[in-house]
């Protein structure tokens, strides 16, 4: 047949930084042992201009301390086979292309890489929502009710997504950019008011002064604290490979004045109207032009830009890839071998290396993000020391008793199951996914292989990239949230030509933008046939992302076990994010070297948001545990997002004379606040009586904590 193309990895993940610099997205997973001599794990960051070299602890900040951001790289394959079965058979699993190769018989001349960056929260639906009169977070179940939708953000605007005037000014559109393959590192575009839109037209780049590029400055007075959001990041050529890079964005957060000149307060978690970030996502298309003068348009791929990676090598019991697997698995038929009719097959087998230990090693990767016990830190590291060769029912007595299943509803409720994590969308903790439930439970029955099959180069990018990201508890999340779980996001006829875990794009036809005339619609809505336009997915993340991230600290379950029945209720404090938000890090600072046994010592854990000293007044303190770990202000903690501190296996630590701290550890490096703050007292903690939400919580001006005090 003739070859066709895909950009790959599907789905890729910026993150913001306030540098100028980047280093490139993880290609390898976290969680995974890459190395069984050294020990070492997956999940670091690559050093730009580098094919694998992997950064160090000195890598995360610039000269001047500001955090690099993350930058995706995205390849371009050619395959000569339709996809039949996932995933692909040794082969057919194609190869990553590049000018001058020859392809169909055909010498490629070019590549036409275009991007489209925007953001859209302020134009979307509220997380939270009242169903049945009880306000929270639901999910996908908000959408999930005829004639329902949740409450809009910025009401004031009026109630209709597809508004003129709502979408022109409360979406960030950086429109699209085209850049070609041999510009070979030597060409930047912005994404900005400053640089012109462009994209592709048969074979050539056409640049146009019409389409509406809008930025919050350019509608309103706004309140910049940290600058003004007047850019989405920037796409660039990587040197020598003619792949592609994107950077986001700058970390930054603004708001619109009223007509008294101040900010809106910051006082909610997750949907402050008024307020705008500079995170994004949009498609990733590229167009091959052959030197006969032919094209032939690839399968597109997406990128997001979402927060810092403050701990990349730790791995979410529960990632965003499992999520996704699992609804391909169960909704689109992406491997019958695993479950077919409804029903989950008790002949599949997975494979140890690739499916059930990745569990058990985030597991135990988390114990470096918060402050579990010593029994239980044994535990996880029992677990995550079975091998293929182990007997599972020698090794785990009983299964069912150890980790909760997530088909039994009512299971979401026992916080003394694994994993030990807060649940979303109504239940009360994390449970592994259906589909990762099945895999471990055949395991214990004996029924796997040592290594599962091998995925092709464009598969393998596919898969990594997601695993390094956040699953299981989307309140609404870090990176991607609920709606991974919706089958209208994806292009679901994806045998053929398309492959699985694409975007369900939206084409736009930019030769009919109108300058001042808004050109991105209303697009996905979850659980409607809509397809997928520029700034969509992270339309659904909290508004700002600084404020969700301050709070995901530790919480009582919610809904709490109990509550509603009469009962006890649970007062224990979980976490949230442990993997992707770390809670409490032991620093490599405060570890000590013992001579006579060659060893490195842990010193004492402290909480990653923590001590942060200005005027004599410590703006994480608090003598509230169920509010430790985060600044007492929610806009504080937008001042100060820069200063938290990174999690790194100790290998790739410098200690200052010539070695590392092992790879044995995971330590905080690069942290710049200026205090230890709350010293970190064992779990289990629990909630302490009469406390009291702070109700001061914006910028001076705002109604809320006069220069940030609370």
């Amino acid at each position: 047949m003739k070859s066709f193309f895909r950009v790959h990895p599907s789905i890729n993940m910026a993150r913001v930084g306030s540098s100028e610099e980047y280093y490139i997205a993880p290609e390898t997973a976290a969680g995974d042992l890459l190395d069984k001599e050294t020990g070492a794990f997956g999940g670091i960051p690559i050093k730009k201009g580098t094919e694998d070299t992997l950064i160090d602890s000195n890598d995360f900040r610039d000269a001047e301390h500001n955090p690099l951001r993350q930058a995706a790289r995205f390849r371009l394959y050619a395959y000569d086979h339709e996809q039949t079965e996932y995933p692909l058979p040794s082969g057919k699993q194609g190869k990553e292309i590049k000018i001058g190769d020859s392809v169909g018989g055909k010498i490629i001349k070019d590549i036409i890489w275009t991007v489209h960056l925007a953001n859209k929260k302020n134009n979307n639906y509220t997380i939270t929502d009242t169903i049945n009169g009880v306000h929270s977070e639901y999910g996908i179940e908000s959408y999930s009710i005829p004639g329902h939708l949740p409450p809009v953000r910025n009401p004031s605007f009026g109630n209709d997504l597809n508004d003129e005037n709502r979408r022109k000014q409360l979406v960030i559109d950086a429109g699209p950019r085209a850049l070609l393959s041999s510009t070979d590192g030597n060409s930047t575009i912005p994404f900005n008011d400053s640089s012109v839109p462009s994209y592709v037209q048969g074979s050539k780049i056409v640049t146009t002064d019409s389409y509406p590029v809008s930025f919050p400055d350019d509608h309103f007075q706004m309140f910049n604290p940290l600058g003004a959001i007047d850019s989405l990041g920037m796409m660039t050529i990587e040197a020598g490979t003619g792949r592609l890079i994107v950077a986001g964005g700058y970390g930054k957060a603004s708001a619109i004045k009223d007509a008294q000149g101040n900010p809106p307060n910051l006082c909610d978690a997750i949907d402050n109207d008024g307020w705008f970030d500079d995170t994004s996502d949009g498609p990733v298309r590229a167009t091959v032009v052959f030197e006969d003068g032919t094209t032939s348009e690839a399968i597109h791929g997406w990128v997001v830009c979402t927060d810092p990676g403050y701990a990349p090598q730790t791995r979410n019991v529960v990632s965003t890839w499992d999520d996704i697997y699992n609804t391909w698995v169960e909704e689109l038929g992406i491997s019958p071998a695993i479950y077919n009719n409804g029903t989950y097959s008790s002949e599949y087998t997975p494979g140890f290396y690739q499916d059930i230990l990745p569990i058990f090693h985030g597991a135990m990767l988390q114990q470096w993000n918060t402050n579990l016990p010593q029994q239980a830190i044994k535990g996880h590291h029992y677990m995550a020391s079975i091998t293929p060769s182990d007997d599972p029912a020698a090794k785990l007595p009983n299964l069912k008793e150890l980790i909760r299943d997530p088909n039994v509803p009512a299971e979401s409720d026992e916080g003394v199951k694994m994993p030990l994590a807060l649940g979303d969308a109504q239940k009360s903790f994390l449970s592994l996914t259906p589909t990762q439930y099945h895999m471990v439970s055949q395991w214990y029955e004996k029924k796997f292989v040592e290594n599962g099959p091998t995925l092709g180069g464009g598969e393998k990018l596919d898969r990594v990239v997601m695993e390094n990201c956040l699953g299981g508890r989307y309140s609404p999340g870090i990176d991607l949230t609920f709606i991974v779980r919706d089958v209208n996001l994806y292009q679901q006829n994806w045998q053929g030509t398309t492959g699985p875990f694409r975007i369900n794009m939206q084409v736009l036809d930019y030769a009919k933008a109108v300058q001042n005339s808004p050109f991105l619609q209303e697009g996905y809505v979850p659980l409607r046939t809509a397809q997928v336009e520029p700034g969509d997915l992270c339309k659904f993340m909290s508004q700002p992302w600084h404020t969700d991230y301050n709070s995901c600290a530790t919480h009582l379950p919610d809904p709490n076990p109990g509550e509603n029945e009469g009962g006890n209720i649970n007062n224990t404090l979980y976490w949230s994010w442990p993997a992707q938000r770390p809670v409490t890090v032991y620093p490599a600072s405060e570890c000590t070297y013992d001579a006579a046994s060659g060893t490195w010592n842990l010193g004492g854990q402290l909480y990653s948001v923590r001590g942060d000293v200005v005027d004599g007044v410590n703006k994480t303190e608090t003598p509230y545990k169920q509010q430790q770990g985060r600044y007492q202000c929610y806009f504080d903690y937008v001042m100060n997002w820069h200063k938290v501190g990174f999690v790194i296996q100790g290998s790739q630590i410098d200690d200052g004379q010539g070695g590392n701290y092992g790879a044995d550890k995971f330590l905080e490096v690069a942290s710049m606040f200026n205090s230890e703050g709350d010293l970190v007292t064992p779990w289990p903690q629990a909630s302490k009586p009469g406390y009291q939400a702070p109700t001061d919580c914006g910028p001076e001006g705002s109604g809320g904590c006069p220069k940030g005090e609370s």
